[in-house]
């Protein structure tokens, strides 16, 4: 049973008797959906070549600095979020760990670490998220986290195919998560995303604006968004949690999904772009360096 919504959360505007299209939200033709698909590979290389690159001994302070020089030169200038470094056990997200805890901080890479690296980088108004996590040594807890992130990347797009509203989607999640003895790390994510929309802005004067590196337009258009659906506008919210604000059927649009899971201190995630529109729901992609890295351990194909 397919009952996604066709919401229109496009922003657009009025100049010199012209309609302007600052945000575009959803309705893309298949030719921005191969940008957004060229983007989204690109930036995965870039996190990938970075993880590859990285050594005993470098801090999070260091890989961001390697992630934002990369980033700069391919073309991405500002972000939706600035990239992050997680290593060891704050790739957990122990305690209780703050919203902003996930910038970076001066803990060093040691043998054996387990890390995520996370970036938002926005490509001529392309905005993608994509994040992975990492081990490359002998780790049986991280390959044991690793290998349920495909069932749960299956569960996401088939409970969105069957009706399910995102808070049941979410809970769901969680409840699966949980039943596995693991914790749920995405619940303490700023707003508690298990996944946000992502956008394609128009390219104006505006698109260079930006603030400690985060992008004004894109950012102002998300905030705004999330406080209307606070109020009694749910259909308005831009994030993906278990919240009454989700209680409705997935809107349309580019959904950037982030499943996190943990166990003692090592953490595992994803994040990559969901379509949902009128024809279902479907995975912008099925051939990302996480993809390959589960079909080798389980020696199967990741059925889309």
């Amino acid at each position: 049973m397919w009952l996604a919504t066709a919401i229109d959360p496009t922003l657009r505007v009025r100049l010199t008797g012209r309609i302007v299209t600052l945000i575009k939200a959803h309705g893309y033709s298949a030719e921005e959906l191969d940008r957004f698909r060229h983007f989204q590979r690109l930036s995965y290389e870039i996190l990938d070549s970075t993880a590859q690159n990285l050594r005993v001994g470098n801090s999070e302070t260091e890989a961001t600095r390697m992630l934002r020089k990369a980033f700069h030169l391919a073309g991405a200038h500002n972000y939706f979020h600035v990239p992050v470094a997680l290593f060891g056990e704050r790739s957990a997200y122990p305690g209780e760990f703050g919203a902003f805890e996930a910038l970076p901080t001066e803990r060093v890479l040691k043998e054996g670490d387990t890390f995520i690296l996370d970036a938002a980088p926005i490509f001529d108004g392309y905005t993608v998220d994509t994040s992975c996590a990492y081990n490359f040594s002998d780790d049986d807890v991280f390959r044991k986290l690793d290998e349920e992130l495909p069932t749960l990347r299956r569960l996401i797009k088939d409970r969105i195919d069957e009706g399910g509203t995102f808070q049941k989607i979410a809970w769901e999640v969680d409840d699966y998560i949980r039943e596995r003895g693991y914790e749920n790390c995405h619940k303490k994510h700023i707003g508690a995303v298990l996944g946000h929309m992502v956008t394609k802005a128009d390219t104006d004067r505006l698109a260079s604006w930006s603030y400690k590196g985060l992008a004004v337009k894109q950012v102002s258009w998300f905030l705004t968004r999330s406080r209307l659906a606070r109020g009694k506008r749910r259909n308005m919210t831009p994030n993906w949690n278990h919240t009454n604000a989700c209680k409705d059927v997935a809107p349309y649009g580019l959904w950037a999904v982030e499943p996190h899971l943990a166990s003692g201190n090592v953490g595992v995630k994803f994040e990559e772009i969901l379509i949902i529109d009128e024809d279902g729901a479907r995975w912008l992609d099925d051939d990302l360096p996480h993809h390959r890295r589960w079909n080798n351990f389980t020696g199967n194909r990741l059925t889309p």
